[in-house]
């Protein structure tokens, strides 16, 4: 397989970004996501594929539970901040609003949509986990069109 023509070929496909933030004990951390899909109606399952060495990997194993957060059209920057990987940032929250909802699942108040998450299932994915979680609660805080890796020229390595 020639490995331009694989980058080329899988940068085609289409991807949201979106923020999927966590909660354990009084700590919070968001990264940014773009591997995401729901892959069920009944119940309704979403799936996120997180990188292994993700601060937020081991807490939401830990807690079992996340939030999606759906960026809207032009927050390249928010997405590109927390993006940034919370080893070598710990403190890239501030400044950035979000709240609560049961204590348990961040939202970000800039987000178009929210949608709070319990895990059901792991499965190791190469350099990834694949979390697969089923949606408890949701909200929508704007109207807007979603944020996309084409928009925000963010490039796979493929």
């Amino acid at each position: 397989m020639d490995p331009a023509t694989k980058k080329q070929a899988l940068r085609a496909f289409t991807y949201g970004l979106y923020v999927i933030m966590s909660k354990e004990n009084e700590v919070v951390n968001a990264f940014t996501a773009n591997w995401l899909t729901q892959v069920s109606f009944e119940p309704p399952l979403i799936a996120v594929s997180i990188e292994n060495n993700a601060r937020s990997l081991a807490m939401i194993k830990q807690t079992q539970t996340f939030t999606i957060n759906v960026l809207r059209t032009g927050q390249r920057e928010l997405a590109g901040q927390l993006g940034r990987s919370y080893n070598k940032n710990p403190d890239k929250l501030t400044d950035i609003a979000y709240h609560l909802q049961d204590n348990r699942y961040p939202i970000l108040d800039a987000a178009l949509s929210w949608v709070a998450c319990e895990v059901r299932n792991m499965v190791p994915a190469g350099d990834s986990t694949l979390c697969i979680a089923e949606v408890i609660d949701a909200g929508v805080l704007a109207e807007g069109t979603s944020l996309t890796m084409n928009e925000a020229g963010f490039r796979h390595a493929g």
